[in-house]
């Protein structure tokens, strides 16, 4: 399960700063999570959960942000608008032009990025 391996990096890097700036715990965590990597956002969440339980990260909202691709046709020398197939799931993605048929240069849409992640410090 990909969802269950990406919450697994997302508690361990914030618990890791966490630590590093004495923070008790964590209210919201927003991430970007490229639409090519085929998960579904519930799936992502239900799986933070699992893994936070237990931890600082216990209850925290996590906020998702969907990156798109961006699709560009080399024949045509335009970009295009990307239509996603309905079950892309996790593998490599081919993406045709719309109005020639080439096969389309697809950029961004992939990984996860952790963009912030509102913790409570103490005071000194």
């Amino acid at each position: 399960m990909h969802e269950l391996a990406i919450a697994q990096q997302i508690v361990r890097s914030v618990r890791a700063e966490m630590e590093r700036r004495g923070a008790t715990a964590v209210r919201a965590i927003d991430i970007d999570l490229g639409l090519l990597e085929g998960l579904r956002e519930a799936d992502l969440r239900a799986a933070f959960d699992v893994e936070a339980a237990g931890t600082p990260l216990e209850g925290t909202a996590l906020r998702v942000t969907l990156i798109p691709a961006r699709a560009f046709c080399p024949k045509c020398g335009v970009p295009k608008p990307l239509a996603m197939p309905e079950e892309s799931g996790h593998g490599a993605v081919s993406v045709t032009c719309p109005d020639c048929g080439a096969e389309m240069d697809l950029e961004g849409g992939r990984g996860f990025t952790i963009r912030s992640a509102a913790m409570v410090l103490e005071d000194p």
